[in-house]
């Protein structure tokens, strides 16, 4: 199976239909093997820790928190979640409020390159500060400042949905690529996308389209129903998170444009994505992510830093969610949950008896 991240100069196959369905296939399947870290140092209890959200009013970065706190509790710690509210501002004031509580560590869902200074005043504290969603890709950063940075490779995200169009239109699909690129994570995962379908000779990508996260309640409705009126259907759209197409949808539904001219593929995973993929309502796939488990795994990340280990770097491949397997993996909860066990896992190298 020849998987390739399409960066820099755009390869081209003999068939990237065919390659595009085998790596569909592999990308929907069963989750039930654990990839994580085998061993882990054991944490000491009564730490306290910070959890900065992006925006609590996003599916994802209000779960992480969830979850940090709940892994936390497991090994005694005290997690205090901050909502950082959606904008550089309050990310800059939720970090510091973060420091001033003098936390041992602090988990973030912003992006790391818009609080450099910040950041730096914590790790000259002696804090470590671990991302999620924070850069443009996984693992460690000494430019950013992070301990380790948490997600899937966004490369691999971008590949995957183009992947999903690629294979569905049968090599002949018309796209148009948004994205939102304050965000670095942003930015690479929707080039990759744009760059592998532009690897397919019968694709065409009819537009990219870069607007901030903050706008898209006003943006995204206007946007997606002018796209309809320039391009034409049968039309497909992508998005770097499915929150972009909770304002997307709406706008479809009242242009009374027919579900199956316009296919959304988005990214994230949250509750609205399933729930309009097992409806059929112009969403047709999500990359979902692992938001449970990677509360864990930040946990654990901050645990090594605390103890003076490198990161774990464990990185989880895409999951890419379809009307075909939206039920599995979590999916009945509308969440992609692992079948792997990482819970127990993580419990068990921190040495947590339940």
């Amino acid at each position: 199976m020849a998987t390739c991240l399409t960066l820099g100069a755009a390869p081209l196959y003999a068939d990237i239909v065919e390659d595009a369905r085998a790596n569909i296939e592999k990308w929907a399947g069963p989750q039930t093997t654990w990839e994580g870290p085998e061993s882990a140092p054991k944490p000491e209890p009564g730490k306290k820790i910070a959890y900065l959200s992006n925006d609590e009013n996003n599916d994802a970065s209000r779960a992480w928190g969830e979850a940090i706190k709940a892994a936390g509790e497991k090994i005694g710690w005290e997690v205090t979640i901050i909502d950082g509210q959606a904008s550089p501002i309050g990310w800059a004031r939720g970090f510091n409020q973060a420091v001033a509580l003098g936390v041992d560590g602090i988990i973030m869902s912003t992006d790391a390159a818009s609080l450099a200074e910040p950041i730096g005043n914590a790790k000259a504290a002696g804090i470590p500060v671990v991302g999620i969603h924070s850069g443009p890709f996984p693992g460690p950063s000494e430019e950013l400042g992070l301990f380790t940075n948490i997600q899937q490779d966004p490369r691999e995200i971008g590949q995957a949905q183009a992947d999903w169009i690629i294979a569905d239109s049968d090599g002949k699909a018309r796209v148009v690529v948004t994205s939102h690129n304050e965000f670095a994570i942003a930015e690479a995962k929707s080039r990759a996308t744009e760059e592998r379908l532009k690897a397919c000779e019968g694709c065409e990508v009819l537009d990219y389209v870069n607007s901030p996260i903050a706008e898209v309640a006003q943006r995204q409705p206007q946007l997606v129903t002018s796209w309809v009126q320039k391009y034409g259907t049968p039309l497909y759209v992508t998005a770097v998170a499915d929150y972009t197409l909770d304002f997307q949808v709406p706008a479809l539904r009242s242009a009374a444009v027919p579900e199956g001219d316009v296919k959304l593929v988005g990214a994230d995973g949250q509750d609205s994505a399933y729930a309009r993929i097992r409806r059929g309502e112009y969403q047709v796939v999500t990359v979902s992510e692992p938001v449970d488990m990677q509360g864990y795994q930040a946990i654990d990340e901050i645990n090594r830093a605390l103890h003076g280990q490198p990161p774990s770097g464990f990185v989880q491949a895409p999951y890419v969610v379809t009307i075909d397997n939206v039920d599995a993996e979590g999916g009945d909860t509308n969440a992609f949950v692992p079948s792997n066990d990482y819970a127990a896992k993580y419990l068990e190298l921190w040495g947590v008896v339940e």
